[in-house]
């Protein structure tokens, strides 16, 4: 069974797409691709296991960190606006 779907708008049926307009607020234009995912929610991690994944991801930022130690703020600003672009087309980086 699928959980997530992406679809383009422009080949969405007429009443789909009446339907995420409705949910989104906005119509939604020919180029644009719209993702649906389902899943069951869950409880967030409690105590131990919470501490536990925050120092893992802790862990995990102090060692990306350290790889790019030496590159310069600009160049790091420029790679993450490239990635933020790439995920999201209509991106603006705030200067």
């Amino acid at each position: 069974m699928q959980n997530v779907s992406i679809q383009k708008a422009e080949d969405l049926s007429a009443a789909v797409k009446s339907a995420l307009e409705s949910l989104l607020g906005r119509p939604l234009e020919a180029d644009e691709e719209v993702s649906v995912m389902a899943f069951r929610p869950h409880e967030a991690p409690q105590g131990p296991v919470r501490d536990q994944l925050a120092q893992r991801l802790n862990e995990q930022m102090d060692a990306m960190a350290e790889r790019v130690k030496d590159a310069p703020d600009n160049e790091l600003d420029e790679i993450l606006d490239d990635a933020m672009r790439s995920a999201r087309p209509g991106y603006r980086p705030i200067k």
